[in-house]
């Protein structure tokens, strides 16, 4: 128990993804949405694919028996549309990438919740993705001043 007046300190350090391809998580992630790669290792006996993401790292680990790969959209604050309440991550993408990492998303075939980003919330540009696991990803950015139009003009 904590001294009163004391609280322990709590850092999440770690989330844990199961996937059935680490290889495609890595395109996903590091070559389309532009995650700096802490670690990669892929051979028959295992693999594992490591991000460090302010102080977090977001790990995937290749599994043995193939995981089903989720359909749905997850419900996610922000945004309407999601019907499967499973876990679902937001990345923040600079301001001038964004751009870029639509058009990237878009070209190689990552299937999009919407054909272009939405703005939400009044305050940020979203577009959810799903990852080669199904996983949904908000790809976001937050200018640093409303934009003239909340119509996607890229």
């Amino acid at each position: 128990m904590a001294e009163e007046g004391k609280e322990p300190k709590v850092k999440l350090g770690f989330i844990y993804n199961h996937c059935n391809d680490v290889e495609a998580m890595r395109k996903f992630y590091t070559d389309l949405i532009g995650l700096k790669e802490f670690a990669f290792h892929n051979d028959e006996q295992w693999g594992w694919l490591c991000y460090k993401t302010g102080g977090l790292e977001l790990m995937f680990f290749r599994t043995e028996d193939m995981i089903p790969v989720q359909e749905q959209w997850a419900v996610q604050p922000g945004w309407e549309g999601g019907t499967f309440e499973g876990t679902s991550w937001s990345i923040e993408v600079p301001g001038e990438s964004f751009s870029s990492v639509v058009k990237r998303l878009l070209s190689a075939g990552i299937k999009c919740f919407k054909d272009k980003p939405m703005w939400l919330q009044d305050s940020y540009w979203g577009f959810p993705v799903m990852d080669p696991m199904g996983n949904t990803v908000e790809v976001y950015s937050t200018p640093k001043e409303k934009p003239a139009s909340t119509e996607w003009q890229d």
